[in-house]
């Protein structure tokens, strides 16, 4: 009895001895070992990329890589630029891994550029080398190593805050939306390495709309100072204004400061203006057309629905001559928006020969109304003036050599259209005082914002790649080596 069931025993065993034998078995043993031998690869190469630090920004917006202007910057250095990031020991801001992202990309795009950590509370005095100013906590300094011209940049000026009403106390208070941090360091090598800053002299004191913070936020960036000029109790423009900037005024100069507007442009000094129509302000007028440019006395109604906002026909998407320099980036641009804007006209009777070139203009379909009692009648009449109009130029003085840029409309450059990445408001700014400065570069980079989700985002095309990837090249692989498989193991 015990023989039968040593031998039944032993058939059972030598059935699986047998089944290892099997060409099935050693297939799926093959396969067994290959699935496992991919896997392990995958996590040595997984490795191998977290290891040297391989990264691959899928953010729409590419904001956690440096643009291709930063990274043009960087490859034209040619001196030694240290970036020293003051911080506090055992103090957190809750800004630190936004500085700690940038300074890898800063020093993996460039052997010239280094960050030096600066512990303030070790290193009180560290500051008082480079600058006069009372230093905080995620600010940073950046030094040209050859020559030790420096640039101190406050965390205040790299954080964006717009006003915001607190729901329970309906008062307004700033709050924190966004960082500027690739934009200001920028700025800061191209004044430490060249040691050119201009100046902008803003007319202020007649009731002027001032421009915004987000503007001039851009000009600090470029290394272009804003300065308010009260021209009221001033024998003259400032002999450092590089560009005079003229907004609408609500009360008129006096006879005194437009001679002085004149003379400042008759030593070849440099305008940007923003022109309207406004009433009692003949002065204001008269610096328009020495400049060789007037304001019409209608407001401008578009009437191609492709180039107005939806919600107003006064608020036009004109189009943009990207013939000249100071527009030529802006092709491809979606819309650059002005409000309650008149035609521009070239006045033909100056002083002295005035060369114009057109930026803006509207579509043909564009119409002209008068303001009565402060509201303007969207229904077009036969006696209404017909577009195309122009609402943006360049104007050059051929004897005095004085250039103006005139935008039409008072808001071209408020917070509503500069903080916008698909308004190309804040391009025509850095363009237009860009070319009156006489700089090659000028810094328009985008901003960081705190309501971006932290989550993987890929554009249309990275997802068009993906889909193809996954859905048609795996799939059709698999097919392909299948059949090999099967033909080959056929013809055994």
């Amino acid at each position: 009895m015990e023989k039968k069931n040593d031998k039944k025993s032993m058939s059972f065993f030598n059935k699986i001895g047998a089944s290892f034998q099997r060409k099935g078995f050693r297939s799926g043993l093959y396969a067994a070992v290959t699935s496992v031998l991919v896997i392990v690869a995958v996590v040595i190469a997984n490795l191998i990329v977290s290891a040297i630090g391989v990264q691959k920004d899928l953010t729409s917006t590419g904001e956690k890589s440096l643009t291709e202007e930063t990274k043009e910057l960087l490859a034209g250095l040619d001196t030694d630029v240290t970036c020293y990031y003051l911080t506090k020991d055992g103090s957190s801001t809750g800004l630190e891994s936004y500085y700690e992202m940038y300074i890898d990309l800063y020093e993996d795009a460039s052997d010239k550029i280094t960050f030096e950590t600066v512990d303030l509370l070790l290193n009180p005095k560290f500051a008082e080398q480079y600058t006069d100013k009372t230093v905080v906590q995620c600010s940073l300094i950046v030094v040209n190593e050859a020559t030790k011209l420096s640039k101190y940049i406050s965390v205040q000026d790299m954080v964006l805050t717009e006003l915001t009403m607190d729901s329970e106390t309906f008062q307004y208070k700033e709050v924190p939306v966004g960082l500027d941090i690739e934009g200001q360091i920028n700025g800061a090598i191209r004044y430490v390495v060249s040691g050119q800053q201009t100046k902008l002299y803003a007319v202020s004191g007649h009731g002027e709309k001032e421009m915004e913070s987000e503007a001039t936020n851009l000009l600090g960036k470029a290394n272009i100072t804003y300065n308010a000029f009260e021209s009221m109790t001033a024998a003259q423009v400032p002999d450092d204004c590089d560009i005079l900037f003229v907004t609408v005024p609500n009360k008129d100069y006096s006879d005194a400061e437009l001679e002085m507007f004149k003379a400042y442009a008759d030593r070849g000094g440099d305008f940007l203006i923003l022109a309207e129509k406004q009433a009692n302000v003949p002065n204001y007028d008269r610096l328009l057309a020495y400049c060789g440019v007037q304001a019409e006395n209608r407001v401008i109604l578009e009437g191609d629905s492709s180039r107005h906002n939806p919600a107003s026909q006064a608020e036009l998407y004109p189009f943009i001559d990207t013939t000249h320099d100071i527009t030529k980036n802006l092709s491809g641009a979606n819309y650059l928006p002005l409000i309650y804007a008149y035609s521009l006209t070239l006045v033909k009777d100056t002083e002295h020969e005035i060369t114009a070139s057109r930026l803006l203009y509207t579509s043909e379909a564009a119409y002209a109304k008068n303001v009565e009692n402060g509201k303007i009648s969207s229904t077009k009449t036969n006696d209404d003036p017909v577009g195309p109009f122009t609402v943006g130029m360049y104007l050059k003085n051929t004897e005095t050599k004085s250039e103006a840029v005139v935008i039409s409309g008072g808001y071209v450059f408020s917070n509503n259209y500069t903080t916008l990445s698909n308004y190309a408001n804040a391009s025509l700014l850095t363009g237009s005082v860009n070319y009156l400065a006489g700089m090659d570069n000028m810094s328009n980079i985008r901003t960081l914002s705190f309501e971006t989700e932290e989550m993987l985002t890929i554009n249309a095309a990275q997802a068009n790649t993906i889909a193809i990837v996954l859905v048609i090249a795996v799939p059709v692989a698999l097919i392909l080596c299948g059949i090999y498989v099967m033909l080959r193991r056929k013809n055994r």
